[in-house]
């Protein structure tokens, strides 16, 4: 690391630990060749961190070093694994006022998303602890029941940066399994924080380790071939990354005729304009009845209107493509968007409604806070709908879920949620 450097801002020196080279070091990045600009504040602009892109080698040597500390750290009873799950727990707890104040910078979050945050990752930790029940022998209820991997591969998903890195990698590491993490750089801020803990709680070196794509206009797919050839598979995880997988799907949210129309507004708006609606916690698509359809477009409008967006979008092309998105809709009306003065794009976008045509497919939206309305007639046609989306699906309606339910099987979507907004996440077991 000679000559970088590596931590100009004293915010995430602290959340850090004081040490970026060790932190670094700690993930396996602490040898990365690769350029490291420094990553800069979404909000300030300022420099925080300045983070080494891996290349494919990298990727597949990462691979290779956990696979060699993955014997050591299967060999140790699932107890002690709990109990060290238990100080990484603590210590993130200890650090959580450096995580609120680098999550805003780093990722784009607003406070209360930055807080919702921490919260949700500290329940992930404490719920996949607590599910694990060691039986004769030292092992632990494991999420793989046959042929356990000796190392898998998870990412971080930009909206959810800690609960999802949590959510990848805990669950292996509590089963003994090696993993190696695929970030941007961007959510590598926090994660090398969340590395650093777990070395310091007790986790072996090359135990866990994270390699890092480069920009948002880069192209990832070497990184991610080298993962998916040379680990044993994919960590469980809310949603998968990659062209043609459900995450690229949006989720679907259904106004049934016989839906309470304000409940269902109020669902939209956390569905389709939270944490400035990146996937995989946003539900941008909503089909909504013909007979509720006006009451639920001026409800929606109404609300949007007084709607103030606190997180923003974190790289500059994904908020041009939203502002350009905005201006020039092709094949839809715009229900409602707020002007911007003097063609300025917001760091933090302004909701925008959509109303679309009845289609055989959902509707393609930006990333951003938007919510693409669909109409429909039959219950059939949001049937067919939903067999077209991603793993998310919130139903708003007054029938029994006992007639419901079982109509609703055998759809894409893992996650179904009646009359709230869906949210992300993996049960626990």
């Amino acid at each position: 690391m000679t000559g970088r450097q590596v931590c100009p801002d004293p915010a995430t020196a602290r959340l850090l630990g004081g040490c970026a080279a060790d932190a670094l070091a700690f993930s396996g990045l602490g040898a990365a060749a690769g350029p490291d600009p420094p990553v800069t504040g979404v909000f300030s602009g300022r420099p925080l961190l300045s983070v080494p892109v891996s290349s494919a080698g990298e990727a597949r040597a990462a691979v290779v070093r956990a696979r060699e500390a993955a014997g050591r750290w299967s060999g140790v009873p699932a107890d002690q694994r709990a109990r060290w799950a238990r100080r990484l727990r603590r210590a993130m707890a200890c650090g959580a006022d450096a995580f609120l104040a680098v999550l805003p910078e780093s990722s784009g979050l607003g406070p209360p998303d930055a807080e919702a945050e921490c919260r949700n990752a500290d329940r992930v930790v404490r719920s996949l602890t607590a599910a694990v029940r060691p039986r004769r022998g030292g092992a632990g209820t494991a999420w793989w029941s046959a042929d356990r991997p000796a190392v898998v591969f998870s990412r971080v998903d930009d909206a959810r940066p800690l609960a999802s890195l949590l959510e990848g990698v805990v669950p292996a590491l509590l089963d003994g399994v090696a993993v190696v993490t695929e970030a941007d750089r961007r959510s590598a801020v926090p994660a090398l924080a969340v590395v650093a803990a777990a070395r310091r709680a007790g986790l072996p070196r090359h135990v866990w380790q994270l390699v890092v794509r480069g920009p948002a206009d880069a192209d990832p797919s070497a990184v991610r071939a080298v993962l998916a050839e040379h680990a044993d598979g994919p960590a469980p995880q809310c949603c998968r990354y990659g062209p043609g997988s459900p995450r690229h799907r949006p989720g679907l949210l259904v106004v049934r005729h016989d839906a309470r129309v304000p409940d269902a507004v109020r669902g939209t708006l956390r569905a389709c304009f939270a944490r400035a609606g990146r996937p995989c916690s946003a539900t941008p698509a909503v089909a909504v009845h013909d007979s509720v359809l006006p009451a639920f477009l001026e409800q929606l409008a109404y609300t949007a209107e007084r709607f103030t967006p606190v997180t923003a979008l974190p790289e500059r092309r994904q908020r041009r493509a939203f502002s350009a998105c905005a201006e020039a809709a092709v094949g839809v009306e715009v229900v409602w968007h707020r002007t911007v003065r003097d063609g300025a794009v917001p760091r933090v976008p302004y909701p925008l409604v959509l109303l679309g045509r009845a289609t055989g497919s959902p509707p393609r939206t930006p990333v951003g806070p938007v919510a693409s309305v669909v109409p429909f007639t039959a219950w059939a046609e949001a049937l067919a709908l939903a067999r077209l989306t991603g793993p998310h699906l919130s139903v708003y309606t007054r029938a029994k879920a006992s007639w419901l339910c079982p109509q609703l099987t055998g759809l894409a979507a893992r996650r179904v949620h009646l009359n709230q907004p869906t949210e992300a996440g993996v049960p626990p077991r």
